[in-house]
């Protein structure tokens, strides 16, 4: 609002108090009166429109020309209070947590590995002809069956692979892996039901060493602590199962120091093989090498061997003897250490 227009209805207010207290203005001039103030009230209104709507066109354009310059000052603000804060409460502003790095591979590595567990009891079939004379009733088919016993194991192997990362928390990796099963001697009682003797039992046993051979795919997580890795993995291959000294014995009716197997009581044969793992590992220093430990579940699959028939003078002559095995699980815990590259 300008002075002069301020000052109009000031006077005009001062008029109109000052004719009322004197006398009482006639219609005509209360009609003057009353027309100069609406056509001043109009002009400030005008006046104030058009104000408020220079005011908003202006703001925008100098919010953009004032923000550039803003910017830089907001800048060197943080920069300022980042530098003067202590490196303690620093620490404490920006690490609420462990951060979390980009994964990274490492490359190719090599590791050596042993532990123990457990084998579980397994299906077992012994098969072979007996050649009796005719005049005792002539050849007599065997068909032993029964289930081994559960029982402990150790082993021992290497693995050589190659990891690398896959998005900011995988580290894949192929290894392939070999490692070799022993202290396993199953033991089984073995029934043959036949009506041409009352009872045809044995006692076997099976010295068993498995050598495994498998190509696994291994999958490591990055974690906020990066000495530590936990992975999984899994693989598939062979197994070659040896029985070195195999015994089978007949107790009823009992036939003592005889060894039905003893003209070849070793055997061997190759058969499937699976596993899945589950472990960490931790990283000593910068130096590529690492300790790690996990858990395993080892299975090989259905094999037959084949021993040697029995030779005794005080035995009728027999076949050869198929014995054939189930599949058999292990549950095993390995520790180790190994190298990157």
């Amino acid at each position: 609002m300008t002075a002069r227009k301020c000052f109009i209805v000031a006077a005009g207010l001062m008029t109109a108090s000052a004719a009322h207290a004197e006398d009482v203005p006639s219609n005509a001039e209360l009609f003057r009166m009353l027309k100069a103030q609406q056509q001043t009230i109009s002009e400030l209104r005008s006046e104030l429109k058009q104000a408020k709507q220079e005011r908003r066109t202006a703001t925008p354009r100098e919010a953009r020309e004032a923000a550039p310059a803003a910017r830089p000052v907001g800048r060197d603000a943080v920069k300022e209070t980042v530098v003067a804060t202590p490196p303690a409460q620093a620490y404490a502003m920006y690490s609420k947590a462990p951060a979390v790095l980009p994964a990274s591979g490492r490359g190719a590595y090599v590791g050596v590995f042993g532990g123990g567990g457990s084998r579980s009891s397994t299906n077992v079939s012994q098969f072979g002809t007996a050649f009796f004379p005719e005049i005792l009733g002539g050849p007599m088919a065997i068909n032993a069956t029964g289930q081994t016993g559960s029982g402990g194991v150790g082993f021992g192997g290497a693995h050589l692979g190659y990891e690398w990362s896959y998005g900011a928390y995988l580290r894949p990796a192929l290894e392939i892996e070999g490692f070799y099963l022993a202290g396993n001697q199953p033991r089984a009682t073995l029934v043959n039901p036949t009506d041409r003797l009352a009872e045809h039992t044995f006692v076997d046993t099976f010295p068993t060493r498995t050598t495994v051979l498998l190509a696994n795919m291994v999958v490591g997580f990055q974690t906020p602590y990066q000495n530590i890795t936990p992975y999984i993995g899994g693989g598939f291959g062979a197994a070659r199962v040896s029985i070195n000294g195999a015994t089978s014995t007949q107790t009823d009716p009992a036939e003592p120091g005889i060894n039905h197997f003893n003209s070849s009581p070793d055997s061997s044969a190759w058969t499937f093989a699976a596993q899945v793992k589950a472990g960490a590992r931790l990283a000593l220093g910068d130096s590529g090498a690492y300790l790690f430990g996990e858990y395993r579940y080892l299975y090989i699959g259905d094999v037959n061997q084949v021993f040697g028939s029995t030779v005794d003078p005080t035995h009728a002559p027999t076949s050869s003897w198929t014995t054939s095995f189930g599949g058999t699980s292990h549950h095993l815990a390995a520790g180790g250490v190994g190298f990157s590259f």
